[in-house]
């Protein structure tokens, strides 16, 4: 059950009775001083309370999130808590709320305010209201959920330094709490600003679809602190989660494609950009071990599919769909594209005499595709090398950017431009400039093999054993 060890553990070390008789008194005791010395009307009020719930939740209960697995961590109790028997799900809870079990009392005070004086308010319906207060509650727990998928995040890659740790995860939770709370402030306002969204061709309202959407990836997020907490406690994880919510993150950015023309080929290409982006955010998540691929490759070429499957890195699925993404784009360019119902003939005319061949579009693609790829070989070396410490991941980041924005400059400055599809896809506009990003991949390619021999210079017995039942662990 959710409500187990774990939560009412944090639960009586948060929830004193000190605490619990304190926290209504003195709301109580601002709210009353607002109202004897400014005597505010009753949407300001709401406002007020609305702040107040932001300071709590988005600040304080996210850094009780990070904080509860650091103290765990930094006090030596966090093994004897991986062997305790507690299922990942209990874990989950326990740290979620129970560790922000305090924040979320005075934040229910808040909402009850919102709620209070909002519908005293004349300008606001209740529709509205209940919107606003949907959106706050969401943002509250994709903020913490957030919050603690960045610090399993870090634990897992051995890199939970406390003070850093906190801070970056409570930094994430932070931007999660102000994209899914953005729309609490005015629905209204939120409507007039943006209108309508229109999302694979229907429209729908603004303030309605934010919500919906940030309902969805809250989920999501519970779903990964969930999935973090059972590769913690030693459980078997395959990706299939994380393919999952790469074909979801791809098919819900092409749905916001509205263009009248080549609507096909736009849809694949934001499709293929959206996995090109999880490469890379699937990538830096990780822990990256030599043996760890190497065991993979070996259950490969054993032909254990079901096994091997533990040991596909999360990045190489987004690559892969991202790939298949792309050709479909490139081939959907060389075909023209596909029109909207309707169009007229001059757009059929102009797009057959377009795309009788392709177009410098085309090749970006495939361009992009290899940069990307070489990205990841070139991060990978860095990591086998075993000389950054668990910093590779941002010294080969801060050459990727220097790579792909001052080099470019400095060629185009010496008068160097036709070496730009070295350095940058969108340069690539024929097949002879593919040679570029085509050649890097092969060399990096090979310096990743021989570093990658030397890191994992183990020998990899033969596995025979039977594929593990549905119910091990």
């Amino acid at each position: 059950m959710w409500f187990g060890a774990e939560f009412q553990r944090n639960l009586w070390l948060q929830l004193s009775w000190g605490r619990v008789v304190a926290a209504p008194m003195l709301i109580g005791i601002i709210v009353a001083a607002l109202l004897h010395a400014a005597e505010p009307s009753p949407g300001r009020m709401a406002e007020f309370a609305r702040w107040g719930f932001i300071v709590l939740m988005a600040l304080w209960s996210t850094r009780r999130v990070a904080d509860a697995l650091a103290e765990e961590v930094g006090g030596g109790t966090w093994e004897s808590q991986r062997m305790s028997g507690l299922s990942a799900w209990s874990m989950v809870w326990g740290k979620l709320f129970g560790g922000a079990s305090f924040p979320w009392y005075c934040g229910l005070i808040c909402l009850g305010l919102i709620a209070w004086y909002g519908l005293q308010a004349p300008a606001t319906s209740s529709a509205a209201l209940v919107q606003r207060l949907a959106a706050l509650a969401l943002g509250a727990v994709l903020g913490q959920a957030t919050a603690l998928v960045v610090a399993l995040l870090l634990l897992r890659k051995a890199q939970f330094r406390r003070r850093l740790a906190v801070t970056m995860a409570q930094i994430a939770g932070l931007l999660a709490f102000g994209v899914a709370a953005a729309a609490d402030h005015s629905p209204g306002l939120w409507a007039e600003r943006l209108g309508a969204v229109w999302w694979y061709g229907r429209e729908y309202d603004a303030g309605q679809f934010h919500l919906a959407s940030a309902g969805i990836f809250t989920l999501w997020a519970l779903l990964a602190a969930w999935r973090l907490m059972r590769a913690e406690l030693l459980y078997v994880n395959r990706p299939w989660l994380w393919k999952l919510f790469t074909l979801f993150c791809m098919a819900y950015a092409a749905g916001f494609v509205a263009w009248e023309t080549e609507v096909l080929t736009s849809r694949l290409a934001v499709a293929c950009l959206a996995a090109l982006v999880l490469t890379y955010v699937g990538f830096l998540a990780e822990a990256k071990d030599p043996v760890r691929y190497r065991w993979g490759l070996a259950r490969f070429a054993a032909l254990h599919w079901w096994r091997a499957l533990e040991f596909m890195p999360w990045w190489l699925i987004s690559y892969l769909l991202a790939v298949a993404a792309g050709v479909a784009t490139i081939w959907s360019l060389a075909n023209g594209g596909q029109l909207a119902e309707g169009a007229p003939w001059w757009f059929r005319l102009l797009r057959d005499a377009k795309w009788a061949a392709l177009e410098p579009v085309a090749f970006n693609f495939a361009a992009l595709l290899l940069f990307v790829l070489r990205d990841m070989l070139f991060l990978l070396w860095l990591n086998f090398s075993g000389r950054f410490r668990g910093r590779a991941d941002l010294a080969g980041l801060v050459v990727l950017v220097i790579a792909y924005w001052p080099l470019p400059m400095l060629l185009v400055g010496a008068g160097l431009s036709q070496l730009l599809p070295a350095v940058f896809p969108f340069a690539v506009i024929n097949a002879m400039a593919v040679a570029w990003p085509a050649a890097e991949v092969a060399v990096m390619a090979v310096l990743l093999f021989l570093r990658w021999r030397r890191a994992a210079r183990i020998e990899i017995v033969a596995d025979d054993r039977d594929e593990p039942s549905t119910g091990a662990r």
